[in-house]
């Protein structure tokens, strides 16, 4: 009997030490709250600015270092240098964001189109998952734009039940350049120089500064005169602010016009992302979407965020030698508009067989 009551008794214990094991599992340990590095932080530039009348990404390449991930960005203290709350940063505007992927294959100007649609959004954004900066293309007259200084923000750094903010982020926009190569300098707008050679090894002169093609070949003006980048001239022209379209014109050493069909080695099916293209004795013109290139994506008509195009011509030089001569221009138009684009050549060149 003493030994049943002694097998009831340590059964007994037993059960209790189960119900207060279950007991305690029951109770809620507290939540562990994910890592964040006091140590994580931004390659923080010491200003930043982007040209308004774009939208450009700014990649800011945030170290971690050893946070715990998700990770969540966001603007906090927006205010002008001066202090005062800056509104007009997240205030929506109308821009165009793409739905699909451009690949630069498209066959028409409306398959392009259809990519894209209007959105309302604000002009300055951090992306939430990576801390990376958006400025879309905005208006200057919306914009505090240099010679102002601009604008300060802060960023909220957030995991689960763990913040930290990185502060004095220096935003000082840049105002509105319609296309590139320009002219003008990007901060006073005055005209920039350029310095040109005097004939016969006679020196140099500093004179206004003018858009010149790239990769000049085999271009004469004489039997024995090779063109220089400096005998032509590139000039921008916008007819119409609404418009779609782009013209290449060429003009000789009076402004006569050259005609196009010389330029016999251009391929013009190829030359831009253009459409309907429709060509003259005096000019060659497309339909295109703008911006000019639409994307910073290669394609076959563009790279490193530049349209590309070449023209070229081919004739027998002295003694029979086959010439293909040709110049180059690398470019981009940020502005929609019916624009023109005219190479005008200091000298005429030569188009006939020797």
């Amino acid at each position: 009997m003493k030994k049943l009551n002694q097998m009831k008794w340590n059964g007994s214990r037993i059960y209790i030490g189960l119900m207060a094991l279950a007991l305690a599992a029951c109770k809620k340990l507290p939540e562990k709250k994910d890592y964040l590095s006091q140590d994580a932080t931004f390659n923080k530039k010491v200003v930043y600015e982007p040209i308004l009348g774009r939208t450009a990404l700014e990649l800011t390449q945030f170290s971690a270092d050893g946070s715990t991930y998700p990770l969540v960005f966001s603007i906090e203290n927006a205010r002008s240098k001066q202090g005062h709350p800056a509104p007009e940063l997240f205030q929506k505007i109308k821009v165009r964001e793409w739905q699909r992927d451009y690949t630069g294959l498209e066959t028409s100007l409306d398959e392009i189109e259809a990519k894209r649609v209007w959105v309302d959004a604000p002009f300055l954004e951090v992306r939430r998952g990576s801390g990376d900066l958006i400025f879309r293309n905005a208006p200057s007259s919306l914009i505090r734009a240099y010679p102002d200084s601009g604008y300060m923000f802060d960023i909220k750094i957030q995991n689960k039940g763990n913040e930290r903010i990185i502060k004095d982020f220096w935003l000082r926009p840049m105002q509105e350049v319609p296309y590139e190569p320009y002219e003008y300098d990007l901060r006073t707008r005055e005209r920039k120089t350029e310095t040109r050679p005097r004939p016969n090894n006679g020196g140099s002169n500093t004179v206004p500064f003018t858009i010149h093609p790239v990769n000049l070949a085999k271009m004469y003006y004489t039997k024995d005169s090779l063109f220089r980048d400096t005998l032509i001239s590139v000039y921008f022209t916008k007819a119409n602010a609404t418009g779609h379209s782009l013209t290449f014109k060429f003009l000789g050493e009076n402004l006569e016009p050259i005609d196009p069909a010389k330029f016999n080695n251009t391929k013009w099916d190829k030359l831009v992302h253009g459409f309907n293209r429709r060509q003259t004795a005096t000019g060659v013109t497309y339909d295109v979407g703008y911006p000019v290139p639409l994307t910073a994506l290669k394609t076959l008509y563009a790279s490193e965020g530049k349209a590309n195009v070449t023209f070229g011509y081919s004739r027998r030089g002295f003694g029979g030698e086959r010439l293909d001569a040709a110049f180059s221009l690398n470019f981009a138009i940020y502005e929609p508009g019916d624009w023109t684009i005219t190479f005008a050549f200091r000298r005429n060149p030569i188009f006939n067989d020797d």
